[in-house]
């Protein structure tokens, strides 16, 4: 006969595991990368399980945490999902801004309706814009960005006690920052290539009306894509360290907002 302290201890960690998958899985599926729509749900799922079972043994959580009615529990799902929400997408703004700084670029070339098939959000994007968004993502695995999620997601459960959000007017002020950061950060990635399509579109314009004999429209379309693709590859060298310093921004300012959103 099993013991029935031993069941209600099983169930007591199983209530518990429950607590964290809450918090885990909104923050995976909405996070950069393993939100994309190219990862399969099955694989965000075995992933969302596989974390909230090492986080089980070190997050202070327990079953007397969940609450036992069904409008209870609605409203506890639903502060997890914001919580994880807030995070989310105060993290996906740096690629968003890389995102339009690409489609601006595109847009001076003469791009502007070549787009191709965004695979994180599955949106249609400028090619410019899909190139830097695909060497961010390389940049943000390689300086391990995704430990950042994860450490984190580890300390909000001592930050934020699960079900209690608190969103407060530094929250709403601090997410405005961000999204004006955003734009700033993509003129700071766009400026080199803009500026030398800008100055290629003068020069054309000037040709075109010192030289009116040459087919300016013909001559001007595929100078303009060769001059922005020549300083695109020439700003990656600028592009690499902005990166990396708005990433370690991210690092110092994500558990920030996390501690904000305690209370």
């Amino acid at each position: 006969m099993v013991d029935a302290n031993l069941l209600n201890w099983t169930l007591n960690k199983f209530l518990a595991l429950v607590i964290i998958m809450i918090r885990v899985g909104p923050l995976l599926f909405f996070m950069p990368i393993t939100g994309s729509r190219n990862v399969p749900s099955q694989v965000k799922i075995l992933l969302t399980v596989a974390t909230s079972l090492v986080l089980l043994p070190v997050v202070p959580v327990h079953a007397g945490q969940l609450p036992t009615t069904m409008l209870g529990l609605l409203i506890f799902m639903a502060s997890e999902v914001c919580f994880a929400g807030i995070l989310a997408v105060f993290a996906r703004l740096i690629f968003d801004a890389v995102q339009i700084a690409g489609q601006m670029v595109g847009i001076q070339m003469g791009m502007g309706m070549a787009g191709v098939m965004d695979p994180q959000f599955g949106t249609q994007v400028s090619l410019i814009g899909q190139f830097w968004n695909l060497i961010a993502i390389l940049i943000f695995l390689g300086i391990d960005g995704h430990h950042l999620y994860i450490r984190t997601l580890l300390e909000s459960f001592r930050w934020v006690e699960p079900g209690t959000l608190h969103v407060s007017q530094a929250t709403f002020e601090g997410m405005m920052q961000g999204a004006g950061r955003m734009f700033l950060m993509s003129v700071k990635i766009m400026a080199p290539a803009s500026a030398a399509v800008f100055f290629s579109h003068v020069a054309m314009g000037i040709i075109a009306k010192t030289v009116p004999q040459i087919p300016i429209l013909i001559v001007g379309m595929p100078l303009n894509i060769g001059v922005g693709f020549i300083f695109v590859g020439l700003s990656l060298g600028y592009f690499l360290p902005l990166m990396i310093s708005q990433f370690d921004m991210l690092g110092r300012i994500l558990p920030k907002l996390a501690q904000g959103l305690g209370g």
